[in-house]
Parts: structure tokens; C-alpha cells; sequence
């Protein structure tokens, strides 16, 4: 991904759920200022996170979420930066009322992102922390 400027709070690198009560979504900018992943299935006061620091603009840059078995762990260009190991809600727990799927969009009246994308990709897995170094050296 490639962002210009710093993106407005709240932009989304992808929101996916059911609305804005079950949702797991990238944010480049979240109120703390930071890269946020977040997931829940009982709205934003609810929200199981990842923060790390914000991302870099003006060049490209891999970002990756790696999920599974409790643990969501955020990378940046191949490095590991930041991880959460007490998640508990899961994709799973949306039911099967999947809506939206958005890239650079949120589900909420957020503002869009203003960046470019090379690849999107979603694993049946998790990825291990050799698996998203490797991704982000192609």
C-alpha cells in the first residue's frame, strides 16, 4: 500500500463484518494516533485491538495482519509490530450476515483513504512470521 499524505483518522485499509456492530477492520490512524487492528462483534466499545506506530507515507509499504488461535499480530514491511494474545472474538462469531467487504472504505460514516493498493489478499491460515517476511520482500 502507498499513502501520499497522512490519512484522515479513521480511514480504513479494510473493514469487513456485518455493520458496526460485528466487524474486524485496518486503520492506518485511529484516535491514539496509531496503526490500529481492531475486531468485535459487540460494537466499537467492544473492540479487541492491535496498535503500533503509524504508518510511513510517500513510499510503499507492506502491511499484514496475521490472526489466529487468540494472537493478532501486526507487521510492517515485514517486521513484526505489535500483538495482542488475548483475542477472543473471531470472524466466526459475525454468523454468516457477512455485508461488506470494503478496501480504502469503512463501514462507518468515515472518511476514505486516499492510497493506492498492489495486492489484497485474505489466508484460510495463519501466517507465520517467515510466511509475511517473505510476502513483503516480493
Amino acid at each position: 500500500m502507498a499513502v501520499s499524505t497522512t490519512p484522515a483518522t479513521w480511514a480504513r485499509i479494510f473493514d469487513i463484518g456485518t455493520g458496526v456492530t460485528a466487524n474486524m477492520f485496518l486503520t492506518p490512524v485511529a484516535d491514539s494516533g496509531k496503526l490500529r487492528f481492531a475486531i468485535t462483534a459487540g460494537g466499537g466499545g467492544a473492540e479487541q485491538r492491535v496498535e503500533a506506530d503509524p504508518l510511513p507515507t510517500g513510499r510503499w509499504v507492506h502491511v499484514a495482519v496475521a490472526y489466529g488461535s487468540g494472537t493478532a499480530v501486526l507487521y510492517t514491511d515485514g517486521r513484526e509490530v505489535g500483538r495482542n494474545t488475548a483475542v477472543t472474538v473471531e470472524p466466526a462469531h459475525f454468523g454468516n450476515q457477512l455485508r461488506a467487504g470494503y478496501l480504502g472504505r469503512s463501514q462507518y460514516p468515515d472518511p476514505y483513504l486516499k492510497a493506492a493498493f498492489d495486492d489484497f489478499r485474505v489466508y484460510g491460515r495463519t501466517l507465520t512470521a517467515n510466511e509475511v517476511a517473505t510476502l513483503a520482500r516480493s
